[in-house]
């Protein structure tokens, strides 16, 4: 009798144990995200008894962990390169995949500086700041492709990359600025709006540039994960994205 009931109790645990484990999905997200996904997870949670656990950092390099077979849900990326990238090594499928947002990128210079920056082909910034600049790594993180993409459209890059301060993705680029370690950063719109430590100086043409988007892909097809997929496109998250400062380019 005794080991009847033990029999039940141990079915009852791992039951109550695969529950638990199912009301759990991860999103890898670009690190520019982390405040607006912040928000849009507690607010999902007053709804939804779902834990939602987050890890941010540079697009590049979480494309590397999913490859590697980091256990992730949702990937949101900040470029269509890496998204693209997992999708040709096949973790994910294109009907599974949506351009969810948008952003701009801007020239930050620490708040108690001045430096006048003007998008001109003609202007020199090099002469405009002393000292080091930032941005992410210009080969792998999106923001820094994309400020090598600018700096080379003026015809500036050469000039300003030798005293370029490479960093792990754009958040690490935003403080380098914020505690005056850097002179000028190159950084996205949502990510300077984020800081009272800095200032936008400019903000680069869309022309300058590839279009930031922000794509989002299913890894692992489940209820939980479909719902929060379909909840990211929605007028509630839409509007927490819009108020960090991104433009939404999927249904909201």
């Amino acid at each position: 009798m005794i080991s009847i009931k033990y029999f039940i109790a141990s079915c009852v645990f791992v039951c109550m144990t695969n529950l638990y484990a199912q009301a759990q999905i991860t999103v890898y997200a670009a690190a520019s995200l982390s405040n607006a996904l912040d928000e849009i997870e507690q607010r999902y949670n007053q709804q939804n008894k779902l834990e939602i656990k987050r890890s941010y950092a540079a697009s590049s390099t979480l494309a590397k962990q999913i490859e590697a077979g980091a256990p992730a849900n949702l990937f949101i990326s900040a470029d269509e390169q890496w998204m693209d990238y997992l999708q040709q090594k096949k973790l994910l499928n294109v009907q599974d995949r949506v351009n969810l947002l948008g952003n701009r990128l801007v020239v930050i210079h620490p708040k108690n500086q001045s430096i006048t920056f003007k998008m001109e082909k003609s202007f020199q910034p090099s002469t405009a700041f002393q000292g080091k600049w930032c941005t992410g790594q210009t080969d792998s993180v999106p923001v820094g492709k994309y400020a090598k993409q600018a700096l080379t459209y003026f015809g500036w890059w050469n000039s300003l990359k030798p005293r370029l301060v490479e960093t792990s993705d754009v958040r690490a680029a935003l403080n380098f600025v914020a505690r005056g370690e850097c002179a000028m950063g190159i950084v996205y719109a949502t990510d300077a709006a984020i800081s009272a430590q800095v200032k936008v100086a400019a903000v680069f043409p869309q022309q300058s540039h590839t279009a930031i988007i922000y794509p989002m892909g299913i890894l692992k097809k489940d209820p939980a994960t479909l719902k929060f997929y379909q909840y990211l496109q929605g007028s509630e998250a839409g509007s927490i994205f819009k108020k960090y400062g991104f433009s939404v380019l999927g249904r909201s």
